[in-house]
């Protein structure tokens, strides 16, 4: 599919300093949610849009986190807006499309998180509350993902010579982290309490699902490892692309030490934050990496 262009010929420095100030907030925003849901902080303002009826709540600490966790979307939300702004004024085709994704996406999450808090908790069990609660961060991740792909296309990086490995390699991380968010928000974290055997077994019997699902994590994990290494080796053997590769094996192994360091610990709270953040890190980083292979036509400005 070709997306028209109108007047892309030169870099628009400004707006790619707007949107990678605009990438920075949504990542700090969603590193600082991982921080709040682990320290059950996200109720602790039982109203909303404002905390206890007021833009000063309560000198608490949960109650701070959540309203802090608030006023940092709010800021995110600006500058999303504000890039909207600007991105339409100079593009139209694939920016436009990817911007509008976002405000669709952040519009959704804002109503999401307004629900989740005024609902509270009698009415989000079981499944219920899993399904709201990996909501709102799947959500965020595909706010970063179409940022990140904005970003580029405004920078006009041209694609790298890796072919598709990228969008592969961003494909298979994407579906660990789906899956690790819904291992966090299950509490399916210690179903298996060790490591790097799972109830002291190399494959464990699958007999409930929090079970099924950490041990799937985990296979997903040695996938995601096994997959960049290769990676890896290719473009060591090759001589081209070596440094973007490395990266991201790098942070594929920081991954899997706080993963790792999650279990041993007994979900030790800083190794929950750096677990989230390095896997945030991960696929902002294979987005930017990979959007020149979804949308080659795009960013070489071809018109229909």
């Amino acid at each position: 599919m070709k997306y028209p262009t109108m007047g892309e010929d030169a870099i628009r420095p400004g707006l790619g300093y707007m949107l990678g100030a605009t990438v920075l907030f949504t990542y700090l925003l969603m590193i600082m949610g991982t921080f709040v849901t682990s320290t059950g902080s996200g109720l602790a303002c039982p109203d909303w849009p404002l905390c206890y009826g007021s833009v000063k709540p309560p000198l608490e600490m949960s109650i701070w986190f959540e309203w802090g966790h608030r006023l940092l979307g709010a800021i995110t939300g600006t500058l999303i807006m504000l890039s909207t702004f600007f991105v339409w004024r100079r593009y139209r085709g694939l920016p436009r499309a990817l911007t509008f994704a976002v405000l669709t996406l952040l519009a959704f999450a804002v109503v999401l998180g307004g629900i989740t808090v005024l609902l509270e908790a009698p009415l989000l069990d079981g499944f219920t509350h899993v399904a709201v609660i990996s909501s709102h961060l799947l959500i965020a991740t595909l706010v970063l993902i179409c940022l990140v792909f904005t970003l580029r296309y405004v920078l006009k990086s041209k694609a790298a010579t890796q072919k598709g490995h990228y969008k592969l390699l961003f494909g298979v991380v994407y579906m660990q982290v789906v899956l690790g968010i819904l291992v966090r928000y299950s509490g399916a974290t210690l179903a298996c309490p060790d490591f790097p055997l799972c109830n002291g077994e190399l494959i464990p019997a699958l007999a409930g699902y929090p079970v099924m699902l950490h041990f799937i994590h985990r296979a997903g994990a040695a996938i995601v490892f096994l997959t960049t290494a290769a990676m890896l080796i290719r473009a060591l053997r090759d001589g081209t692309g070596i440094g973007g590769f490395a990266a991201a094996f790098a942070l594929v192994l920081f991954q899997a030490l706080f993963g790792a360091l999650i279990v041993v610990s007994g979900m030790f709270l800083p190794f929950i934050i750096m677990h989230g953040a390095t896997g945030f890190m991960l696929l902002g980083y294979l987005a930017y990496q990979s959007m020149p292979h979804f949308f080659k036509e795009a960013l070489e400005g071809r018109a229909t």
